[in-house]
């Protein structure tokens, strides 16, 4: 059955990567093209010596800039290992962790990056004995609760930076309405989350979809979905095991927002380290606000020149000066840079265990090219 399925995967992405290198490359052009006009606008007024004195202020502390991102994945990968355990798969945080670092790397490196890590979540954990159906299951679950929690996160830090919000707003739009701009654009990945709960983790939704491919006027695709009747049946009764287990869907979406929250610590000790003094109200309102526009922002990998540009724009207003906030944004990256080497780095460890898992790495390699 793996081996069907590994050359499955591997006939789908020999034809897609024919398809789709195209329109991956222009879009990657795009991104980059996009990001590296930002990065010369954000630094265009700072210059290189301020900047390095603000990244040196904080002299060997710097090393832990990236220890919160450690801890948020952990609390991530704690939520996911909830959602396997309510499926009935007996999933350890020490099994999870490593996958959810990997699939990270992949989100953050690549246009779209969400395509390439849920996959490669669900393949990854394949590999660890979780069935694949599993995998795919607790991964759109986990997009689920993931955007429940960003709506909650982006609503408290509207409240809880509502001053710093309308003093920004103030000087940057010469109006109160950025406090309610943000408080209101909650409403995107909460309206995201009840689509995507009714859409795909719905009633018969994968039973669904097998009798749609079931009517494909093609005797290859009919076998193909004849062989996975039973498989997909079983999908949905693990779907609707999921959705019962109210308590498990509960704490993962705690632990998903704490892992938001804890972006906004790891800002709140960037800002620091560089020797800028932002009230961690105004900081988790930055964070709340520029969230959303990381998620949206897909056309450069991790909002790559969008979300920094904003970082540039707000945080002078809140508290830092600008060679301050230029060597912020360059320890976040290169933070980021640091995690995207270990993801990669724990891709390759479990490269070739097995057919499937190979194709899926190398699918993920065209994609980041």
């Amino acid at each position: 059955m793996r081996r069907e399925t590994a050359e499955a995967a591997a006939r789908s992405r020999r034809s897609s990567g024919v398809m789709g290198k195209r329109p991956r490359l222009i879009v990657t052009t795009l991104g980059c093209a996009l990001a590296a006009y930002l990065f010369a606008r954000l630094f265009a007024h700072t210059g290189a010596a301020a900047t390095w004195n603000a990244l040196a202020s904080g002299g060997p502390l710097t090393a832990l800039a990236i220890a919160p991102f450690a801890i948020g994945m952990t609390i991530d990968a704690y939520g996911s290992v909830l959602l396997l355990r309510a499926l009935g798969t007996a999933t350890t945080l020490a099994q999870m962790l490593p996958v959810r670092i990997a699939s990270e790397a992949l989100h953050s490196s690549v246009p779209a990056g969400f395509v390439a890590s849920d996959t490669a979540t669900a393949v990854l954990l394949e590999a660890r004995d979780v069935p694949l159906r599993d995998g795919v299951v607790a991964s759109i679950a986990r997009k689920w609760l993931v955007m429940r929690a960003h709506a909650i996160y982006i609503a408290v830090g509207a409240i809880g930076g509502f001053a710093a919000l309308t003093e920004s707003s103030h000087r940057l739009l010469g109006g109160g309405s950025l406090p309610w701009i943000v408080l209101a654009s909650a409403v995107i990945p909460l309206g995201a989350s009840c689509a995507l709960g009714a859409g795909l983790l719905g009633r018969s939704t994968f039973t669904r979809l097998h009798r749609g491919l079931a009517s494909v006027p093609s005797r290859r695709v009919r076998r193909w979905a004849d062989a996975r009747r039973h498989e997909a049946v079983t999908t949905d009764a693990q779907v609707a095991r999921l959705r019962a287990a109210r308590s498990s869907t509960g704490a993962a979406t705690l632990a998903f927002f704490g892992s938001w929250c804890v972006e906004a610590l790891e800002s709140a000790l960037l800002l620091r380290l560089v020797g800028a003094d932002v009230p961690f109200a105004a900081v988790i309102a930055v964070e709340a606000g520029l969230s959303l526009v990381r998620s949206l922002a897909v056309v450069a990998p991790s909002g790559l020149g969008v979300v920094d540009f904003g970082y540039a724009t707000v945080l002078p207003v809140v508290g830092a000066d600008s060679a301050s906030a230029a060597a912020f944004v360059v320890l976040k990256r290169a933070k980021e840079l640091v995690w995207v080497a270990v993801g990669y780095a724990i891709l390759g460890t479990l490269r070739g265990r097995s057919p499937l898992m190979a194709a899926t790495t190398a699918s993920s390699a065209t994609l980041a090219g």
